[in-house]
């Protein structure tokens, strides 16, 4: 129970207020606890019309067992006739960057896959021992503000991302599919201490850390918003191409300027290739205060800097 309400409540309370009843959804599914349970809670909740519900699973082939495991999910929940597809990623065998590589490869599949169908709305089996997980790696990788108080993102492009099981616990999660007799597989990588996050997950689960991780993540949520700060000085025009409110920037003082710049580019994270640095918040800065009126367009961390109808742009490339 959480707030008075039983995980079902909590989650039909959750549609109603955050998408309508005749809209199309896409489930990721990966046969584990946590996306069986947000399954079995939303189909249940009979808010969606069957033929509303699609569902997708991505098999990552690192497993032997794993194209059994997913035959024999779609065989007990029956889905084998219904919106159901299943993805191959094929990511390279190495435990270096492996992770990183797959979360790329089924983001833009997922885009793709989700624009084909007219599909806006996608569940994930995230839950909140997970959102503590992330808080605590990006803690220990000096992560600042913008990355601490906006843990997981809401939306890539015009995708809604929809995590309802976050507020919940896994051990509240697996009491429900234990109390419901779900059928699931657990992931043995899950417990292989190769991966940073299975080190992490090991580490605040010996040392009964969760608690006391959850409220320092809670006190970075209520700070001021900022990640949106950048909206007031950077003015999307096209799809990659924006204009700067010049006048506006250059009264800000140093710190300003750098969390706005550093908000925009948090902002369109999945459009660069690689993460910005300092150091590259800090030439952009200092280009925006040259005379850039009257030169030429210059290279800038992910993009061009340049001049366009006497307004200076900057166009993500």
């Amino acid at each position: 129970m959480i707030n008075g309400l039983s995980l079902s409540s909590g989650i039909k309370n959750y549609l109603k207020n955050n998408i309508k009843d005749n809209e199309k959804i896409l489930i990721l599914i990966s046969c584990g606890l946590d996306s069986t349970v947000l399954f079995d809670l939303i189909t249940k909740s009979k808010y969606f019309k069957n033929e509303n519900i699609y569902y997708l699973i991505f098999d990552h082939q690192k497993r032997s067992e794993g194209k059994y495991e997913i035959n024999q999910f779609i065989k007990f929940y029956n889905l084998s006739n219904k919106n159901i597809f299943l993805k191959k990623i094929n990511s390279e065998n190495t435990l270096k960057g492996f992770q990183e590589k797959s979360r790329s490869n089924r983001i833009n599949f997922l885009y793709n896959f989700s624009k084909k169908r007219n599909l806006e709305n996608v569940f994930f089996g995230h839950h909140l021992d997970d959102l503590n997980e992330t808080f605590f790696m990006r803690r220990i990788q000096q992560s600042n503000i913008l990355g601490l108080s906006n843990i997981f993102s809401k939306n890539y492009k015009d995708l809604k991302f929809h995590r309802p099981l976050t507020k919940y616990s896994k051990k509240l999660i697996k009491n429900y599919a234990n109390k419901k007799k779900l059928i699931w597989f657990e992931d043995r990588s899950n417990l292989e201490l190769d991966y940073t996050r299975n080190k992490i997950r090991h580490f605040l689960y010996s040392n009964k850390l969760f608690s006391k991780i959850d409220k320092e993540r809670l006190n970075f949520l209520r700070t001021p918003n900022i990640k949106s700060l950048h909206q007031n000085y950077f003015i999307r025009k096209r799809d990659k191409f924006f204009e700067i409110e010049i006048e506006k920037f250059s009264n800000l003082n140093e710190h300003l300027k750098y969390l706005v710049i550093h908000s925009f580019y948090h902002e369109h994270r999945y459009l660069l290739k690689k993460q910005i640095r300092d150091e590259n918040i800090t030439n952009l800065i200092e280009l925006l205060k040259t005379q850039i009126r009257g030169g030429k367009e210059r290279s800038i961390f992910s993009g061009k800097l340049g001049v366009f109808n006497k307004k200076i742009c900057i166009n993500l490339t």
